[in-house]
């Protein structure tokens, strides 16, 4: 990786950080509530920092067989943890939440039942791409 490469693409996601942090800091002090297109925005600029932390800012590193497989692997183990935590999230829902015989929070329900059939329905279609 080449380094001129790795110090602009930290500074520019450092600079952007700070930035960002000085806003929310100006606005939280303004009185200012802090809203949900925030919390994303720090989610996005958090889930950045690892990517980076991660990956550096050279795409061939991604593409050989290390990255390739650090990729898979950590794709495999994302969708089994977020489909454990949708159905806790969906259970926590349902016992705080619901009354007699409901769904609950329907579009949970939705996100939990799309995420359970993601992985099988891929493998399928992947799978009569090679026989």
């Amino acid at each position: 990786m080449n380094k001129n490469t790795k110090l602009i693409g930290g500074t520019f996601l450092f600079l952007v950080t700070l930035f960002l942090i000085t806003m929310y800091i100006t606005d939280y002090m303004n009185g200012l509530k802090i809203g949900l297109t925030d919390v994303f925005v720090f989610v996005l600029l958090l889930a950045s920092w690892f990517q980076f932390m991660t990956w550096g800012s050279d795409p061939k590193v991604q593409k050989d067989e290390l990255g390739k497989n650090v990729s898979t692997t950590s794709a495999k183990l994302s969708y089994f943890i977020l489909t454990g935590c949708l159905f806790i999230l969906w259970i926590i829902d349902r016992v705080s939440f619901v009354s007699n015989n409901e769904f609950g929070n329907v579009p949970l329900f939705i996100a939990l039942c799309f995420a359970v059939m993601l992985f099988p329905v891929i493998q399928f279609f992947l799978s009569r791409k090679y026989v």
